[in-house]
């Protein structure tokens, strides 16, 4: 199961395929861009990652503009909500001032309202810059020329220049595979150490089983094996090969307030290659091996 994330921070703006979908090595997985401060800026990028496409860049914008005026909205709708209380705890504060130099009510509940009037104001204050950041945005937006991107060809070291469109890149499978898990939201940013997307790799497909060390006189490489899965189907398999060293036994299948087990652990893999259709159904799920010992 392998993990793609990417070398720099970047924005996913859509994904070709979607999960559970079977790849090629060289199917377009998704369309991305590279999320950096200067990104309407020039900067240079290794070419070899880029291979010809031709994208609405524009599209992205106006997704772009539209989750940020949302943004700006759903904001100031909390300005005005927190302005209301404000006003009323200012209302309140003065008769709270009397009644505690009366000695009615307890300094802390004055103390109390005074600190919700500061932290409705810092509130208001950070919904602002926010504000005034997302306007930015969409003002640098608004200046990119709307015009047809040009191909994006593959090559060595280059410059991308000003055109947002240019900055566009698409990541390619490296091998076949089934696409099983995106971890990542379409227009979200991933950083550099953010998960992605998540390929099971077809083929080669196996099992790796585990054997009690006492058992080790009966198993040996190229040994034919009973495979026995959780509904009960079954299926021949061969061991290929042997570990140099022992491997603990997988939790799941250690016995609870016990001595941990160390096991003889080997790679068994299907007799007839038309057994991965079955296989792949089980993936990652426990299944019992056997073999007559004489």
């Amino acid at each position: 199961n392998v993990i793609v994330r990417l070398t720099d921070d970047c924005r996913v703006l859509w994904y070709n395929k979607k999960e559970d979908d079977i790849v090629k090595k060289g199917d377009s997985l998704f369309t991305y861009t590279l999320d950096k401060d200067n990104i309407w800026g020039n900067y240079s990028l290794p070419g070899n990652v880029i291979k010809t496409t031709v994208v609405p860049a524009w599209e992205w914008m106006d997704k772009e503009k539209f989750q940020l005026q949302e943004q700006i909205e759903l904001n100031n709708i909390e300005i005005a909500k927190n302005k209301t209380l404000i006003k009323a705890f200012e209302k309140e504060l003065q008769q709270l001032k009397n009644e505690v130099i009366l000695d009615v009510l307890p300094h802390d509940r004055l103390q109390y309202v005074q600190n919700q009037i500061l932290t409705l104001e810092t509130d208001i204050k950070k919904l602002n810059s926010e504000n005034t950041e997302y306007n930015q945005l969409i003002a640098k937006l608004d200046a990119i020329p709307r015009q047809p991107p040009k191909p994006i060809n593959s090559g060595g070291m280059g410059s991308v220049n000003n055109n947002l469109a240019d900055s566009i890149r698409v990541f390619y499978s490296p091998f076949d595979g089934t696409v099983t898990r995106i971890y990542t939201q379409q227009f979200e940013v991933a950083l550099k150490s953010d998960q992605i997307m998540a390929i099971h790799k077809n083929n080669p497909m196996y099992i790796k089983g585990y054997f009690n060390q006492e058992d080790l006189n009966f198993f040996k490489e190229g040994d034919q094996v009973d495979i026995q899965f959780p509904d009960g189907s079954k299926s021949k398999a061969l061991i290929r090969r042997f570990y140099y060293t022992t491997y603990q036994m997988p939790e799941e299948f250690q016995k609870r307030y016990e001595p941990t087990t160390r096991t003889i652990a080997a790679d068994i893999y299907p007799v007839d290659t038309a057994e991965y259709v079955h296989w792949r159904a089980f993936y990652r799920l426990g299944v019992t091996i056997t073999k007559f010992k004489y």
